[in-house]
């Protein structure tokens, strides 16, 4: 393909996966090619090659002669992907626990600050993906992309399986304690009390 033609595709499928993940449609909303070419205006060669990286990906399963739907997630994914999350991101901190120095904490301490000042402005979705940045952002300081891109993909299926399992809920407030949370493992760490510190991580990401 194309280099432009990719990175249109690529444009469309992260449009897509994005939008999905907010929780923009509902979950028996139901994509056809003719309405995504109106909607990107664009040819159906790039629309058709998003929709079938989007398959493969199993974001969007294809029903013939009638158009592409979201991949159910349940709450069963939910709790596997938070029991993956936490064997993860457990593991990095006890293994890395050096790593988490104060320099190497200040960015957080920043964000986690201005989390705390816009937690009572913020819709659920908001909170959610101010948790997200929270996690990655602390996750990059072990150096270890491969596992950070892991972390990322099993934040996105939490995200999308939130969208479809609480459509209705997920656009109001429901995620009230994420800074406080954040900021008690941040100072935790600053205690040099690691068990205390995974303890609270584990409590952070079960909780939601």
């Amino acid at each position: 393909m194309h280099t432009s033609a990719t990175s249109l595709k690529n444009q469309i499928y992260t449009s897509i996966s994005n939008d999905i993940s907010l929780g923009v449609y509902p979950p028996d909303h139901v994509f056809n090619e003719k309405g995504l070419m109106e909607q990107f205006n664009v040819s159906r060669a790039p629309i058709r090659e998003a929709l079938i990286e989007l398959c493969n990906e199993r974001i969007l399963y294809s029903i013939p002669y009638y158009g592409y739907k979201i991949t159910p997630l349940t709450e069963e994914d939910v709790a596997n992907t938070k029991s993956y999350r936490y064997i993860l991101e457990s593991g990095f901190m006890r293994e890395y626990w050096e790593k988490l120095t104060p320099k190497a904490l200040s960015s957080l301490e920043s964000f986690h600050q201005a989390s705390v000042q816009e937690a009572e402005k913020s819709d659920s979705i908001a909170h959610w993906n101010s948790n997200i940045q929270f996690h990655l952002a602390f996750f990059e300081i072990y150096g270890n992309q491969y596992a950070y891109q892991h972390l990322r993909s099993a934040m996105s299926l939490q995200t999308r399986a939130y969208a479809q399992t609480r459509w209705e809920e997920y656009h109001t407030q429901l995620f009230y304690d994420v800074p406080t949370i954040h900021g008690s493992i941040l100072e935790a760490i600053r205690q040099n009390d690691q068990d205390k510190a995974v303890s609270l991580l584990k409590t952070d990401i079960y909780s939601i």
